[in-house]
């Protein structure tokens, strides 16, 4: 190795030093300064060390997928994870250099990465994955993204750059994604759901994908599950949905937000339950399931994994403020709100507190919020606020919805607002609050400052 190697980890893990010891997350800086000294110094890594590797990536569910997946393996085999979901690749190169000796010895064997959809093309071009799993593709902060078909375009290159040998495990219910596979020399693995009982009348008319993406004639549907993923087929050109190799069926939510569900594959047969809500959820079980399985896990010791799995902190959280429920789901797009609002929709007696921050990390362009079916939540058994830094435009969003809001609903502050709804709303509600990324982070200190103690999970 050159000088530029070991002087980029010396300058690297100093950097995570003095940021460790003065409190304050080192999650980015050291591999982006250390990436101005070694451009190469990911690639370096993992080539010396004969680190395997696992991409994953999509709009809704990278992190909790990782989190499983990683979950799922950490018996067998020693893992390095980006956990902190610095998913950038001065991210990941902090993550290794967190792990490497100052002679760029890393004692792990296999890499668990979360990538953003942005740079996943970049990543596999650096690391050449063994394995890489595409969950979904929705539009998802415009104003950094751009529309759907700018991301398809950088996915296409991460296929492309993907060796002979490596495995994709793709969304076979998003013809997003399953229009970039064809005729590739990578094996696929396609997931999907397999009941028909879930696909529930939307709840509104939003999709990202309704026309073929090959002929661009309009798709049909024969099951539509959420947004544009389901059984869909287009009668011009014959594009359909693929045969799945492992999908869900017999699905069952509980009212305590937990899920039943059977999986099947060829080599995974099992009943489970997860601690987790939603549809989305099992997709992220489906897709790290099948990761597991490809790298050798046999299927009895995939269901008592997935029974222990402990979610993912602030995606979804119950928490006890003197003695008040309150539920945490994280929104941040659309599709993945529309389908947290079609999870609790039926739940009676709840107060709903929807928190709007626009800082880079939720992304500036709050438009989707007029893409969300909030009038879906309108009903007699439940009320509203708003708050964060965007708090008034999602006022104005609740009006056109048909849901009025006091003055002393809408409130910037986010502890203010959290105060307020907890000494003001009925003692018989729960209070759900739905933040973006950041005000989720406000929010949980705010909570904690209160004196917020974790509801354990329980299924009756």
């Amino acid at each position: 190795m050159s000088i530029r190697f070991y002087l980029s980890l010396l300058i690297g893990k100093s950097i995570h030093l003095f940021l460790k010891f003065s409190g304050r997350g080192a999650t980015a800086a050291p591999g982006l300064y250390a990436l101005k000294i070694n451009g190469n110094l990911v690639r370096n890594l993992i080539e010396k060390n004969n680190i395997k590797s696992v991409v994953i990536s999509g709009t809704n569910g990278k992190t909790t997928t990782a989190r499983i997946i990683s979950h799922l393996l950490s018996e067998k085999y020693k893992i390095i994870h980006n956990r902190q979901g610095s998913n950038l690749i001065r991210g990941i190169a902090s993550t290794l250099i967190e792990k490497s000796t100052l002679s760029g010895k890393i004692n792990e064997e296999l890499a668990i990465w979360e990538s953003d959809e942005a740079v996943v093309s970049e990543l596999v071009r650096i690391i050449k994955p063994q394995v890489l799993v595409l969950l979904n593709l929705f539009r998802d902060q415009l104003d950094r993204y751009g529309e759907i078909e700018t991301i398809r375009e950088k996915w296409r290159k991460a296929i492309n750059n993907l060796p002979k040998g490596s495995t994709i495990i793709a969304n076979g219910d998003d013809p997003s994604i399953t229009s970039l596979l064809n005729d590739i020399r990578q094996k696929v693995i396609y997931f999907g759901i397999g009941d028909p009982a879930v696909a529930l009348p939307p709840i509104s008319n939003i999709s990202d994908v309704k026309l073929c993406p090959i002929c661009t004639s309009r798709l049909a549907y024969k099951t539509q599950f959420t947004a544009h993923l389901g059984d869909y087929t287009c009668q011009k050109c014959g594009f359909q949905r693929p045969e799945l190799t492992g999908y869900a069926r017999k699905i069952n939510f509980n009212n305590d937000f937990s899920s039943d569900f059977e999986l099947k594959s060829k080599k995974i047969n099992i009943s489970a339950t997860i601690k987790l809500p939603g549809l989305f959820s099992i997709y992220n079980f489906l897709a790290s399931s099948l990761v597991a399985s490809e790298l050798g896990i046999p299927s009895k010791f995939i269901k008592n994994q997935i029974l222990t799995f402990p979610g993912v902190f602030g995606r979804f959280q119950k928490v006890l403020v003197r003695g008040r429920e309150i539920i945490i789901f994280l929104i941040k797009n659309p599709t993945g709100a529309n389908e947290i609002i079609r999870t609790i929709s039926k739940i009676k007696n709840k107060k709903i507190l929807a928190i709007l921050n626009d800082k880079i990390a939720d992304g500036k362009d709050v438009s989707w919020i007029w893409d969300t079916s909030w009038e879906a939540l309108n009903d007699a058994g439940c009320s509203f606020a708003a708050s964060g830094f965007r708090a008034w435009d999602l006022a104005l969003r609740f009006k056109y919805a048909g849901i009025s809001l006091n003055n002393d609903d809408i409130q910037e502050s986010i502890y203010y607002s959290i105060r307020h709804n907890l000494n003001t709303m009925d003692k018989n509600f729960t209070l759900y609050i739905l933040p973006t990324y950041t005000a989720m982070l406000e929010t949980q200190k705010v909570l904690s400052k209160m004196g917020a103690v974790s509801k354990k999970w329980h299924k009756d």
